[in-house]
């Protein structure tokens, strides 16, 4: 009989035990635990984990990522609300009487943001103490490590307002001490940790959605448009006030509507493919205007999936309420694809599929047809949104077939573009009939081989989406494989000169005379590349 404490013991110390205290009986049992020579050969345990391991945050308006490198995925998720942003010892929100059943969605969104593009009415003070507290809550409940021996690396959108950067950057060296930053960006993280090099980045975010073009891990074109989670916030918060209003007069005063149930609600209802239609539910709606029925007779159409029941919260329970589907898809594509004001026109209100169109005309041809196959969903609350990537893609398929690859649009661009083919065929030179007297003989090699060429058909770039990990995996591969960045920030550089002191020289020759003048390991310069 074996010993209970026999798998426990490494294999070397078990080679020496006696015979009778091995396992000899041929009974299912727990395999002996191996023995782990590297503390890389598991990245993702934290017991054979090194003091010095960077520390790898991924910072967004409304959430803040933070983990460790060689990870698949990152320890904590952590947002910015009013609950996790409150005073300590405030607890008014536990009162009876405090929720209030109606508020302003458009007001409240500000609490539920870190900043934002416009910083007129942002506290920065403010917000360097959110941020504190965010990441002081990471290391004491997740990392459990020292901050001031380990380096930083910091994954930031493209477009980062530099007020923010300082104060970020200020609170890192300043608070938790540490070593040196090093700044990634999101677009070609995205485009990493999809195993791709170029690729077009379709970034729906918190207030705006960056449409980024990178070849070779370069930002080659970027455009962004207000058509984002903030703008479908809003418009679904309209939605269900208006469906709110037209409920009985003893129910619509006690149904509450705050932005937690209309995020909460965007999310179940983006999950169950609510706000967006399917393929065949567009073509239903774009061909619904056609009566294709004999003798007047109406279609049957299934009234259970045209409207569906939401358990909505009151002030003591709940009340289920009935809501179109086809209302709420409305609203919803309304605030991402819906048209721009004619008389207000704006390039930053630009509708998502119209971004992306835009977007992959201004590039050049060569970029173009390998982005055009390679192009990349992110965004971590769209993510919930199922069927919208396609619906997007389809758009911009129909915008493809409709103007082509040419900026030129007017009404008569078709007739005289035809015109002018016609035209060009006319004036070509006729073939020289000396060339024909003869006709060829059948069974001619070269005869084959033009059937077989014309024959072939032309391959043509078709739109194609691309999974990604985010941009926080790619952090954790490309840091653990000890890849430089382009950004590298240390501390005592930064703290003496603050932003001011990084490098926007564009002499090579002379960046190459100092770096060989220079000690080894000796960090002349820093820059803030794209930031800057």
């Amino acid at each position: 009989m074996s010993t209970p404490w026999a798998s426990a013991i490494s294999a070397t110390l078990r080679d020496r035990l006696p015979d009778r205290q091995r396992q000899t009986t041929a009974l299912p049992h727990t395999p002996p635990t191996r023995h782990i020579s590297s503390a890389h050969s598991s990245p993702g345990s934290s017991l054979f984990r090194t003091e010095d391991d960077p520390i790898i945050i991924e910072l967004d308006p409304r959430y803040v990522l933070v983990g460790f490198q060689g990870e698949s995925g990152p320890q904590c998720c952590l947002r910015f609300t009013p609950e996790t942003n409150r005073r300590v010892g405030d607890y008014r929100s536990y009162l009876p009487g405090y929720s209030r059943r109606k508020e302003d969605v458009k007001t409240k969104s500000s609490e539920y943001e870190l900043w934002r593009a416009d910083l007129r009415d942002v506290d920065l003070g403010l917000v360097e103490d959110k941020l504190e507290r965010a990441v002081r809550e990471a290391h004491n409940k997740y990392l459990l490590v020292d901050a001031g021996i380990v380096r930083l690396i910091l994954v930031l959108p493209s477009l980062v307002p530099l007020p923010v950067l300082d104060t970020v950057l200020r609170l890192c060296f300043e608070k938790f001490k540490y070593s040196s930053i090093t700044l990634l960006p999101t677009p070609a993280m995205t485009v990493a940790s999809a195993g791709l090099r170029s690729g077009l980045v379709i970034d729906i975010g918190w207030e705006e959605t960056v449409v980024t073009s990178i070849y070779e891990f370069r930002e080659v074109h970027v455009r962004r448009s207000t058509r984002a989670m903030k703008l479908l916030v809003w418009k679904i918060a309209e939605f269900l006030e208006t469906v709110r209003l037209q409920q009985n007069d003893s129910i619509k005063d006690l149904l509450r509507l705050d932005f937690d149930f209309v995020e909460e609600f965007i999310l179940r209802a983006g999950a169950c493919h609510a706000l967006v239609p399917t393929e065949e539910e567009d073509l239903e709606q774009k061909t619904a205007s056609i009566d294709l029925v004999k003798d007047g007779a109406k279609p049957a159409t299934d009234g259970a999936s045209q409207t569906f029941a939401v358990d909505w919260p009151t002030s003591t329970s709940v009340h289920r309420v009935l809501i179109s589907r086809r209302a709420l898809q409305t609203a919803c594509l309304d605030a991402f694809t819906g048209s721009q004001d004619d008389n207000h026109p704006d390039d930053h209100e630009q509708p998502i599929d119209l971004l992306i169109y835009t977007s992959l005309l201004s590039i050049s041809s060569d970029v173009r047809s390998i982005c055009i196959s390679r192009i990349i969903f992110s965004g971590r609350q769209a993510s919930s949104i199922r069927g919208l990537s396609q619906y997007v893609l389809r758009s911009v398929g129909s915008l493809m077939k409709q103007y082509g690859w040419t900026a030129v649009r007017g009404k008569n661009i078709n007739s005289k573009r035809s015109g002018l083919s016609e035209l060009a065929h006319g004036r070509a030179t006729p073939a020289d009939a000396r060339y024909h007297s003869t006709i060829p003989a059948e069974g001619v090699p070269w005869e084959d081989q033009l059937l077989r060429q014309k024959a072939k058909s032309n391959v043509t770039a078709a739109l194609q989406q691309v999974e990604s990990l985010g941009p926080w995996a790619a952090a954790s591969l490309v840091s653990s494989l000890k890849a430089k960045s382009f950004v590298e920030i240390e501390r005592e550089k930064f703290l003496t000169h603050g932003l001011n002191g990084a490098h926007r020289e564009v002499d090579h020759a002379a960046v190459t005379q100092r770096a060989i003048t220079s000690k080894p390991g000796e960090k002349v310069n820093w820059t803030l590349a794209g930031w800057g």
